[in-house]
């Protein structure tokens, strides 16, 4: 006799609404736009510009142009015919010329320190953006949702916020790297950094890159 099993039908999943997935600012910088920027800053356009005859290492003489001014070196090696009273052309000032050197460093190093902090500064604006939205408040009810809105921290207290464990996927979030927790316990786990934002994610925009240098 033929036995006929019960077939068990999967309840059918009901259609949920669609998460945009929020693209955040890179974490990555190209050196060669903090350069440009440095060269901007430290551009000489100053009218004192004159060859000058510095010796190479065997101490034969070569000319090229520096200005008079800051120092900068404004040509390569030029040949000899081009200098006019080649035996009255001032020598190479390799001191103003290493002074230009340390002040284009110093530039360098204050663009870079720029450019990582208007980096963090956009990414912490589209976080803010991002907290105001839909897409986080619908995810952040589906946390308190399963988590019975008790807090995870303490499972005592009501749960009334949602806590970050990593921010290595934010704005597009796997719901086990975010805990339903209380007030108290969300301080506890999320100490504030100076900043105000919480210390793990400042720990994360330490991660802004500059490659290339």
């Amino acid at each position: 006799m033929e036995t006929h099993l019960p077939i068990l039908m999967e309840a059918i999943p009901q259609p949920r609404s669609i998460r945009r997935k929020w693209h955040f600012p890179s974490l990555e910088i190209d050196s060669r736009e903090i350069s440009a920027e440095a060269a901007r800053q430290r551009h000489c356009d100053h009218l004192r510009r004159e060859p000058r005859v510095a010796l190479q290492s065997d101490g034969k003489p070569f000319y090229r142009i520096q200005c008079a001014d800051c120092g900068q070196k404004l040509s390569h090696s030029l040949p000899h015919s081009s200098i006019p009273n080649r035996e009255r052309c001032p020598q190479w000032d390799e001191e103003l010329y290493q002074r230009r050197l340390r002040s284009r460093l110093a530039a360098y190093g204050q663009c870079r320190e720029a450019a990582i902090a208007k980096r963090k500064a956009e990414w912490r604006a589209v976080y803010r953006r991002y907290l105001a939205s839909a897409d986080w408040q619908s995810v952040r009810q589906r946390v308190l949702r399963r988590a019975w809105v008790t807090c995870e921290g303490c499972l005592e207290a009501r749960a009334t916020e949602v806590h970050h464990t990593t921010y290595a996927h934010v704005g597009d979030e796997f719901l086990f790297e975010l805990v339903a927790i209380c007030r108290p316990c969300h301080e506890r786990a999320h100490p504030r950094a100076s900043t105000g934002y919480p210390e793990l994610l400042e720990r994360h925009l330490q991660k802004v890159h500059v490659y290339g240098s």
